[in-house]
């Protein structure tokens, strides 16, 4: 049996209710003295180290946390914050997946007299709620045997303790008074044994109150205490330990006797009695993990965009607005894994160098998007102001998938340059018809203007059954009354493998003219995880789309590793650009132990070749990453270029390469990442006797052997022309403006950073040059 208590202010129906279950909306103040004796006190101003002292009893308990004895980097402390983002003396960044303290465990008897916790937190993002159980502030608890205690938070802000009796658990929670994000709380609870009453305690005031039930007696289970983490976490993979408290904690106690809330005003005021009164106001950079954390990460790409810290996948939603490009993305504040996506979002002029600013959208108790904040895009109204469009993920709709919609805050705000602030409209602006697609696969709008018409058309994903994955068509006006137009386009999928799936992260974007005189779009989607595009016609008049070829083709030849694009027309050039996320590929206790996952692909720009096909060039802004030249050679003999690329090393690097082959098949291009003694080397090449664009990672490690990847490429006659980008792990290669290829290299020794030329007896060099690349990460 599992008792509640709901929020203190309660329609006479609903506190009669709750009577009944044991819980009371309004009690007498439980009776103190002068407040509880201390069991414990951590006030978490250690600064440094990996231990966290309790005051009490002179005992220094471990503070877990993966850099602690890192893999692959230097070891480092948890996240300790300064006294200027502190309530006292200094606090403890909790980083929502890895970081707790374990203390011995409490006795039963020692709570005989009841007990009061309380802590200053300030919570970043609120979990998803996995099991039904709190991210824990103070957890020594066992669900199956009823017994203990957890006192924590749990969706969008709510808070409250479990109490086990053995056969019963008091469940009592706050759902009126909710958390903030990103700002300091009290929260204290309290158990009085004779009164057989629980209390919750915010910022000084008693906001909840319950009655234990009648049988049964309070017991500890023989579980450590902890700080951080809730006892029996549920877990993702088998890695991630989920019911994790994410943001800062300070002076956290346990008291032997219950409280009153003068008892709990009174801990506040000696607290708070060095700053007049008011916890600190604070920063962005206080309650988030910084990108100077994985500094000797080999691994860890400098030049490609990534968050800071965690998880990433798709880039989505680029526009420019007032001087700045801004770009969003699915992130994960909680940790290096896919779980309770929000959106992230960065800003930039030159989408070279990002910043990294606060969430941008959250999932709310909101009744639209309270499961996950989904890919979309941008677009901007009639008057200019930018328009975000999302996948509104809600389970307890039906699809549990439809558009919602969010602007920048309004003007009664200060003025918000990096719109930092959004507001997400109501209710969906799309949500998904029977008969219209595969209901339930819903999901990705992409959303452009047609040309300067006060008329904007929806892209959704989705799939016909029967027929083939496609992108549902809507239309509007005023971008929140929208009309469905029907599907865009379809194929026979069967000749296809997996296109009879949804077809992920649609995007259409204009190319030029064709031959004919027509004007070209390129339609591009994610299958299973892999970018394809078709190129065609787009009737706005019909809203279909018409391919030249029906076929599919592989954008990127890299199996995998370039997906999720997403695009724009950069209004500043004119120029059609795409991003993409660039996948990992490493196992999940590798990115646990690691502390981050996936970055963004380079700003590729498309256009129409005479031939009809793509053509993509990295954008020319790029080169403002370039630092130190380390090789600029202009017709060099074989030798002597295959000497001087030798003596390079390294593993952030620009090579532009330029070779004229002569009729003998084979290979050309470059070798990466190579070891002394050939150990460990990547080779990438386009091979003529086979008319092939590769990457041969078969040696790239020497425990694992990751194989050969590529796909159809023919020189037709023409010179090599072979752009890299080598960004620690990530390999990005341009081939003669016609293709690309994306993948990932993970060598075991770390003097593989060597270099090598591929070339056959004959060919010759027209020019080889190679850059030192400097970082793309801006800070705050």
């Amino acid at each position: 049996m599992t008792f509640k208590c709901l929020p203190r202010k309660l329609p006479r129906h609903a506190v009669q209710g709750l009577l009944m279950a044991g819980c009371l909306a309004a009690a007498p103040a439980m009776a103190a003295d002068s407040g509880p004796a201390g069991l414990a006190h951590w006030s978490l101003d250690e600064r440094r180290g990996s231990q966290a002292a309790d005051s009490v009893s002179g005992r220094r308990d471990p503070v877990d946390h993966v850099f602690n004895k890192a893999r692959f980097k230097p070891d480092s402390d948890p996240f300790w914050r300064a006294p200027g983002a502190c309530v006292r003396n200094g606090c403890l960044l909790f980083d929502g997946y890895s970081t707790d303290v374990t203390a011995p465990p409490l006795a039963t008897a020692a709570l005989r007299r009841g007990f009061t916790l309380s802590a200053w937190v300030a919570p970043h993002a609120f979990e998803w709620g996995d099991g039904g159980h709190y991210s824990a502030f103070l957890s020594q608890f066992d669900g199956q045997a009823k017994q203990g205690f957890i006192f924590g938070m749990y969706r969008f802000g709510t808070w409250g303790m479990k109490l086990g009796f053995g056969g019963a658990i008091v469940d009592v929670r706050v759902t009126d008074r909710k958390l903030p994000r990103d700002r300091w709380s009290h929260v204290a609870a309290s158990y009085d044994p004779a009164a057989r009453q629980v209390a919750l305690f915010l910022d000084g005031e008693r906001v909840a109150v319950a009655a234990a039930p009648a049988g049964g007696d309070f017991a500890m289970p023989s579980l450590p205490l902890t700080i951080g983490r809730y006892s029996q976490p549920e877990r993702v993979g088998g890695v991630f330990e989920l019911n994790t408290f994410l943001g800062l904690m300070d002076e956290v106690r346990i008291g032997g006797g219950s409280s009153t809330a003068a008892d709990v005003a009174r801990i506040m005021r000696v607290d708070l009695a060095a700053r007049n009164g008011r916890p600190p106001r604070l920063e962005p950079s206080d309650v988030t993990i910084p990108a100077s954390t994985f500094e000797g990460d080999r691994y860890r790409p400098q030049y490609h965009l990534m968050p800071a810290a965690g998880w990433m996948n798709e880039p989505h939603a680029p526009f420019h607005h007032q001087g700045q490009y801004h770009l969003f993305f699915q992130k994960n504040p909680f940790g290096p894994f896919w779980h309770q996506i929000h959106w992230g979002h960065w800003v930039s002029r030159d989408m070279v160098h990002w910043r990294e600013l606060p969430i941008a959208l959250a999932p709310e108790d909101d009744g639209l998007a309270t499961d996950g904040i989904w890919s979309g895009s941008a677009t901007h109204a009639a008057d200019g102001t930018p328009v975000l469009f999302f996948t509104a993920g809600n389970d307890n709709a039906r699809p549990n998938q439809r558009t919602g919609m969010a602007m920048p805050c309004g003007a009664t705000r200060a003025p918000d340059p990096d719109l930092v602030c959004w507001k997400k409209h109501p209710v969906p602006v799309t949500e998904q018809a029977e008969g219209m697609g595969r209901f339930g696969e819903f999901r990705d709008p992409f959303v452009f203007r047609d040309g300067t018409r006060e008329r904007w058309f929806q892209l959704v994903g989705s799939n016909l059954p029967g027929r083939s994955g496609t992108a549902l068509v809507y239309e509007s006006t005023d971008l929140r009354h929208w009309t469905p137009r029907g599907p865009l386009f379809s194929i026979d999928a069967a000749p296809f493998e997996h296109f009879d799936r949804t077809w992920e992260l649609p995007v259409l974007l204009p190319l030029g003219q064709g031959s004919d005189g027509r004007q070209r779009h390129v339609f591009l989607n994610d299958v299973r995880g892999q970018a394809y595009y078709w190129i065609g016609v787009f009737d706005a008049a019909t809203a279909r789309f018409a391919p030249d070829s029906e076929a599919p083709r592989v954008f990127d030849l890299g199996e995998g590793h370039f997906s999720g694009p997403s695009g724009f027309v950069d209004p500043k050039t004119g120029r059609t650009i795409v991003f993409s996320i660039a996948q990992g590929e490493r196992t999940l206790q590798d990115e646990r132990d690691a502390g981050w996952a996936h970055n963004g692909g380079l700003p590729v720009v498309l256009s129409l070749g005479a031939d009809g096909d793509l053509r993509l060039a990295p954008i020319a802004e790029l080169a403002a990453l370039r630092r130190q030249p380390l090789l600029a050679l202009q017709g060099p003999s074989l030798a002597d270029a295959a000497a001087a690329l030798g003596a390079v090393r390294g593993d952030g690097l620009e090579i532009e390469l330029e070779l004229a082959p002569t009729s003998t098949p084979g290979k050309r291009g470059l070798g990466l990442r190579i070891a002394p003694g050939d150990a460990e080397r990547t080779d990438l090449y386009v091979d003529t006797a086979r008319a092939r664009l590769e990457i041969d990672r078969s040696r790239t490690a020497r425990d694992k052997p990751y194989g050969v990847q590529g796909g159809t490429f023919d020189l037709a006659g023409e010179n090599l022309h072979l752009r890299v980008f080598l960004d620690r792990s990530m390999v990005e290669a341009y081939v003669n403006g016609r293709k690309s290829l994306t993948s990932r290299t993970y060598p075991t020794r770390t003097d593989a950073d060597g270099l090598a030329l591929l070339a056959q007896p004959g060919d010759r060099i027209v020019s080889l040059r190679v850059w030192a690349m400097g970082s793309a990460v801006t800070r705050n």
